[in-house]
């Protein structure tokens, strides 16, 4: 059985409130208020679905309080009622955000018209707020928690950039700090919100990999290729938004065909001869300095001026230490909901490691720790013995690679570029000829370090 809607009257006229309760009462539960304090308190309390306000209160106008009813969630419809048919109140209320009015003496056929519409309008726009939040939980949009004013700064910027149909978004930060998180952000708010939301990470794949995954191949193209071919990202993302993470180990064929994506919105899937045109915008991650990157020629510049046209850069979870706690105790009762414990807190001691902790993962680091203890625990505080897990001193910084090297130069110089054949003689040497741990090594996109391998001669038997 559908659970019955609920009215709130608010007039003080007794005797017009009953006879509107015994119309109603029969398919609907009715509460009543004659006051526009108290019908501010029921409403607060008994969250209603529809209320019908009257204009001339003894506390207050009924135009006046309109605002006050509005800003109440869920968002109850409001349907005016006057004594009299005042046009500039009737003018004024609409404005303000009634969903329509009513003279008195009320006519019960109307009336009844006007409450049925009223009611359905509060269902469906009650229904729409609810829908966006759920889809925004499911992006993890609704994770945007943060006082740190760089933080909130960050939030604003990408919600302004959102705007925007088109413009590139670069976000820069750390790993775990909350890039994807912001680029969904980005998506929700934009225009482009009712399109698909597509995500690449351009580490994780080789190069050939990723081509065929941004472009798509025509049946047949190469060795191992589907028979139907293959619908490649770009298509996918077709009206949307296309989230490149850490675009930085894009190879520099493909940033190429990336950039005429941009510049030409039309690309050719592999082994095609049909251009196919895409409206997409790209937002682009990354956790390094890209321009620093693309100066010392590891990215192209005109591929990172049409990527950045708004830069977002994320602080990392040490740097807004004021937000890790809050942090916490979010991940704590969504943990709690996921595996049906009951923690409330954390002790002294845990709050202490806690915000000691350097937090090299940041958020999501911090998530998977508050993940780890209640999946694993069972008492009603998260203690410091919890906690063990974690580094016996985590508030100390990794000491600087820089620091631990004891370069001893020649007496008669030695050049860059012989120094940095040896060091890549010597990452050799602890990857085990390892292309991808050596990359990961020393920090470089794998591409960079094959560019570098093949000027030096150095041959790898590895992948």
């Amino acid at each position: 059985m559908r659970e019955k809607h609920k009215i709130l009257i608010v007039d003080d006229e007794a005797h017009f409130r009953s006879a509107l309760r015994r119309f109603l009462e029969k398919t609907h539960r009715v509460i009543e208020a004659d006051t526009g304090a108290s019908g501010l308190q029921l409403a607060q309390s008994e969250e209603p679905d529809l209320v019908l306000l009257d204009i001339g209160l003894p506390d207050a106008s009924g135009l006046d309080l309109l605002p006050r009813f509005k800003e109440i969630r869920p968002s109850p419809a409001v349907v005016m009622i006057t004594a009299f048919d005042r046009v500039k109140d009737v003018v004024l209320a609409i404005k303000q955000g009634a969903f329509d009015y009513l003279v008195k003496p009320v006519d019960l056929d109307e009336f009844e018209v006007t409450i049925q519409n009223a009611l359905k309008y509060a269902g469906l726009k009650n229904e729409v707020t609810r829908l966006r939040q759920e889809v925004e939980r499911l992006q993890g949009v609704g994770r945007m928690i943060g006082r740190d004013q760089t933080f909130v700064e960050a939030q604003m910027l990408a919600v302004k950039s959102a705007q925007s149909r088109d413009a590139g978004v670069l976000i820069q930060g750390e790993t775990g700090a909350g890039k994807e998180l912001f680029a969904r952000l980005i998506h929700t708010k934009s225009p482009r919100a009712q399109y698909p939301f597509v995500a690449l990470n351009c580490a994780a794949f080789s190069t050939e990999i990723i081509e065929s995954e941004l472009f798509g191949y025509e049946k047949g193209a190469f060795t191992g290729a589907k028979l139907e071919g293959k619908e490649g990202l770009l298509e996918v993302a077709d009206g949307g938004t296309l989230f490149l993470d850490e675009v930085v180990d894009l190879h520099p064929e493909i940033q190429a065909k990336l950039l005429r994506v941009l510049e030409e919105k039309e690309f050719f899937p592999i082994g095609g001869t049909r251009k196919k045109k895409v409206d997409i915008r790209i937002v682009s991650a990354c956790n390094r300095d890209l321009w620093q990157v693309a100066e010392e020629g590891g990215f192209r510049k005109d591929l990172f001026f049409r990527l950045s046209t708004i830069r977002i850069n994320l602080p990392a979870l040490r740097e807004r230490r004021d937000d890790i706690l809050p942090l916490a105790r979010v991940f704590m009762e969504e943990f709690n909901d996921k595996y049906g414990k009951k923690f409330r807190g954390f002790a002294p001691k845990a709050e202490q490691l806690l915000l000691s902790r350097s937090w090299p993962g940041n958020v999501r680091e911090l998530r998977n720790s508050i993940e780890r203890v209640v999946l694993l625990e069972n008492d009603d505080t998260i203690l410091g013995r919890h906690l063990s897990f974690l580094d016996q001193d985590p508030g100390e910084k990794s000491p600087d690679p820089s620091e631990k090297l004891n370069i001893v130069l020649p007496d008669g110089g030695l050049g860059l570029e012989e120094l940095e054949k040896q060091v890549i003689l010597q990452a050799r040497e602890k990857c085990g000829a390892n292309k991808a741990k050596m990359a990961r090594f020393l920090k470089l996109p794998r591409h960079v370090l094959l560019y570098r391998l093949k000027k030096y001669g150095i041959e790898l038997d590895g992948k």
